[in-house]
């Protein structure tokens, strides 16, 4: 059988909104890194786009020697997108700041991009991995890396366990063979590790590989009998829809039901472009619309390579524009997703209904990019404002088992619902039943 395997170099800086500078719009201009151990330079990419009407040229000039630098030496035509491509080497341990300015024929002003964070080690491997433009064709190290699955009481081995390697919105699944082993090829790589097994209790970890650091053991705990099927029933409670069942639009009364906020904050990056992800989603925000009166409002926020707001905060009673925005979704581009959801809570504060219910409801197949530097902020603000009366709610799609464990802890944190949709009749029926019961006086 031959494997495809998606192998990551660490990635630790987070970055800020665009930045528009005289006819250049920079995607960003601020790399903050934080803290990082076992350091390894990696390419971090600048979209710039000319909204000039003429071509415009980023000039050449003399970097510090801690960068190397690639940017489209023919220049940028008008209203079309480059890269600008960064490799910083940091030469120490210790905090750093720094700062390139890049000059361009549109304006005299220069562009500041700057660097910021603290190493705190460099990896044993941080010479031989660093990426570079002027020896492209450099090998990168390669060795076996093997994971190995076990009862975590008999220490025997659990074959055809599952194992998830994710990081962001990228994942692959794999099966162990008949001995609890997974074992491939890969390059240095900081992998999000997630397994199960049928009567355990899966576990999840970050784990960060290198040719000394290469093997890892996952035992798993038994789960009893009588556990799972408490769980499962807890599910099935939560969760219970007759599907033949014939939703009464006409029952959700203001006499009955508060008044609503939806925030739904909307992966549309490339991977829900599946049919079992975004067209799914599309339907079950099309059947809650139908359910929305007058009073009741809507915010729709995109995020992908940008956040992008896409429906301002709009009444239940204006069905066909809401219709419309919902329509109009496509999926494409990377997952920034952490700068969404602090976009999604504005939006949520700003247009507060007080005695109402106010929720965010992030649909998604899996996490964010650069998610492992931020969850621990994301935490406390989602816990801070479900103290606020601000509930963030998760529907889940797709078959990203790691993403949706990460996704399912915020929704528990953030006092909302936890939904998965697997088909149509889920779509049209689950998010509404579950909407009713949280908005019941």
């Amino acid at each position: 059988m031959k494997y495809v395997f998606f192998l990551f170099i660490v990635s630790y800086c987070s970055i800020n909104a665009q930045v528009n500078e005289n006819g250049l719009v920079f995607n960003t201009t601020e790399f903050n890194c934080g803290k990082v151990e076992n350091w390894i330079s990696k390419i971090d990419t600048i979209q710039v786009t000319n909204n000039t009407s003429k071509k415009v040229f980023i000039l050449k000039q003399h970097y510090p020697s801690e960068f190397e630098v690639r940017y489209p030496v023919g220049g940028i035509e008008a209203g079309q997108t480059g890269f600008v491509e960064i490799i910083f080497t940091p030469k120490k341990i210790g905090k750093f700041k720094r700062s390139l300015a890049f000059y361009h024929t549109a304006s005299f002003d220069s562009v500041t991009v700057k660097f910021a964070g603290e190493v705190l080690s460099f990896d044993p491997y941080a010479t031989v991995e660093c990426p570079s433009f002027t020896k492209p064709q450099q090998k990168r190290t390669e060795f076996d890396l093997e994971i190995l699955v076990i009862d975590s009481i008999t220490k025997k081995p659990l074959s055809n366990s599952l194992i998830e390697l994710s990081k962001g919105e990228s994942y692959v699944q794999y099966k162990t063979d008949a001995n609890g082993l997974l074992s491939f090829k890969s390059n240095i790589a900081l992998y999000y590790v997630y397994a199960e097994h049928e009567g355990y209790s899966s576990k999840e970890l970050t784990k960060y590989f290198n040719p000394d650091r290469r093997k890892l053991i996952v035992p798993l705990l038994a789960a009893p009998h009588q556990e799972v099927v408490a769980e499962v029933v807890s599910e099935e409670k939560k969760e219970i829809i007759v599907v033949n069942t014939i939703i009464d639009k006409t029952a959700f009364t203001t006499a009955n039901f508060k008044e609503n906020h939806f925030v739904f904050l909307i992966d549309v990056s490339g991977s829900m472009a599946g049919a079992d992800r975004l067209p799914l989603l599309q339907k079950s925000m099309m059947e809650l619309t139908q359910l929305m009166r007058p009073e009741d409002k809507i915010t729709i926020i995109t995020y992908a390579d940008k956040v992008l707001v896409q429906l301002q905060p709009t009444s239940g009673n204006e069905k066909q524009k809401i219709i419309d925005v919902i329509q109009s979704l496509k999926a494409k581009g990377n997952t920034a997703g952490t700068r969404a959801l602090q976009e999604a809570y504005i939006y949520a504060q700003s247009h507060f209904i007080k005695g109402g219910v106010n929720q965010i409801i992030l649909a998604t197949d899996g996490g964010f990019d650069g998610l492992n530097q931020s969850q621990d902020k994301l935490e406390k603000l989602v816990k801070k404002k479900a103290k606020k009366d601000i509930k963030l709610s998760v529907l889940a799609f797709g078959n990203n088992k790691s993403g949706k464990k990460v996704m399912e802890k915020f929704s528990a944190m953030g006092k909302g619902f936890y939904l998965f949709v697997a088909n149509e009749d889920e779509a049209k029926i689950k998010l509404v039943e579950v909407v009713k019961n949280m908005a019941k006086k």
